[in-house]
């Protein structure tokens, strides 16, 4: 299916989004092949929301593989079960085919060319500074760091590896408006023994090997911004100068008989989380302080699910000079379903990777991805819930574990004693709902249907 770059909003204003745009109820959002396609509340408005190709479905989904009349959402009280209308092609959950399932939040449908994403997250897919994409969970994990950028508030980061520490650290220094240039410095990869000389400088021969001078990290960002990534990985020795360095707001380079004022701007990068690591006496806990005026948490890719299609896309269109093979759903469906253990830095290098070993071909296909992609390891979502109608998923041809009679029983009444919707909605056959009733005193489908019939 052709890959399309529509919907790609940008949204320059982070702390005017956030007064419009907040978390809401679940909402199934049809993201591939266009990343601003239909999108339903779940549970839909009335009883049943139908999709597929029909202009009348609620959900109208183009394309050949997508049957008239493919799939419906019913509400089932509080809840929406996706159900199969027999189609040709299959509705897909999580991977797997199925008849009748729950929808949850993080499920991953595939109807035909189309992949959707169930969130409880609303609001535009765009870049969100520089060589930063994504959507409202992103937006709202920078809302604070844009309106403390023009301060000289020390912030922390915390984020996996690859959720793009350094990049959110580049646009807080382009929102703050110094003059001064960006310097970033991995605190892990100096060496022990040098490492003091590295971040405050030093004079010529002030040790050996010190054939020239060095102004050191600090001075080379005045009037700027310094990130210390990795900054836990500093010995306790050092972070007691850099403590000193951060009160005094200056450096006195190794050999210089005096100090340097500062006009630094500093930034803090950890993949932990520096309060344990205060806790575990790895970090000073008085530097800790110095340093903690503002803690970004930034999310992890697999919590921002709904956003991979866009990243993926974004990233495709960029690394191919605008001209981006096409893509199946099936690819999209899967890098819905995997991990992402080295989040977007990982998702990049794979798009690098199918362009370089698979560009010249007209589609990107499934079997294109990596073995360790294509293992779909559980569903997504939240656990399913046994007892409520419609919580299991059921390939063609398999029969799901079967429900209790408590669930069958809450179907039977949310269908108004109609046996064989009951059973659809739970997933099991007409005939084994009536071998569950049969014995069972507590299940009077006369009185279920009067009580339905009562004004």
């Amino acid at each position: 299916m052709p890959l399309r770059s529509s919907g790609q909003t940008t949204a320059p204003a982070l702390s005017a989004s956030l007064a419009t745009e907040r978390a809401g109820a679940l909402t199934l959002h049809w993201l591939f092949p266009k990343t601003d396609g239909p999108s339903v509340p779940l549970p839909p408005a009335t009883d049943e929301s139908f999709i597929g190709r029909d202009d009348e479905c609620a959900q109208s989904l183009s394309g050949q593989d997508v049957s008239r009349r493919h799939a419906v959402i019913r509400k089932q009280g509080p809840h929406s079960v996706l159900v199969d209308l027999s189609s040709r092609n299959g509705t897909w959950v999580n991977g797997r085919a199925i008849q009748s399932v729950l929808l949850s939040t993080g499920d991953v449908v595939r109807i035909g060319g189309w992949v959707g994403v169930v969130t409880n997250v609303s609001g535009p897919l765009g870049t969100l500074a520089p060589g930063i994409y994504g959507g409202q969970s992103l937006r709202e994990a920078l809302g604070p760091a844009e309106r403390a950028a023009p301060s000289d508030l020390p912030i922390i980061l915390e984020g996996e590896t690859g959720t793009g520490k350094e990049a959110v650290s580049r646009a807080i220094h382009g929102w703050s408006g110094r003059s001064g240039p960006f310097v970033a410095v991995n605190c892990a990869a100096l060496p022990e023994a040098l490492a003091e000389a590295e971040l405050f400088g030093y004079r010529r021969g002030a040790f050996t090997g010190a054939e020239r001078a060095n102004p050191g990290y600090f001075r080379a960002a005045q009037g700027g911004t310094l990130l210390l990534d990795e900054v836990c990985e500093l010995p306790l020795p050092l972070q007691a100068k850099l403590l000193r360095v951060l009160e005094q707001r200056e450096v006195q380079p190794l050999g210089e008989p005096k100090a340097y004022p500062l006009d630094v701007r500093v930034l803090a990068a950890a993949q932990g989380n520096l309060a344990e690591e205060v806790t575990r006496g790895r970090f000073r806990a008085d530097l800790f302080a110095r340093l903690d005026g503002l803690t970004l948490q930034l999310p992890a890719l697999r919590a921002r699910r709904a956003e991979v299609p866009y990243l993926f896309t974004r990233l495709l269109i960029e690394a191919s000079g605008a001209r981006p093979p096409a893509v199946e759903a099936s690819l999209v469906e899967r890098l819905c379903l995997y991990d992402w253990p080295f989040n977007v830095r990982e998702l990049s290098l794979l798009v690098k990777r199918l362009l370089v070993l698979h560009g010249t071909e007209a589609t990107l296909k499934l079997k294109h991805l990596p073995a360790r992609l294509l293992e779909v390891k559980g569903a997504p979502g939240a656990e399913r819930d046994p007892s409520i109608p419609g919580a299991g998923s059921e390939a063609p041809g398999a029969e799901l574990e079967p429900p209790d009679l408590a669930a069958l029983l809450e179907a039977l009444r949310s269908c108004q004693g109609n046996v064989a919707r009951a059973a659809q909605l739970v997933g099991i056959s007409r005939q084994r709902a009536y071998r569950m009733m049969q014995g069972q005193p507590e299940v009077d489908l006369d009185a279920i249907r009067g009580a339905a019939s009562e004004p």
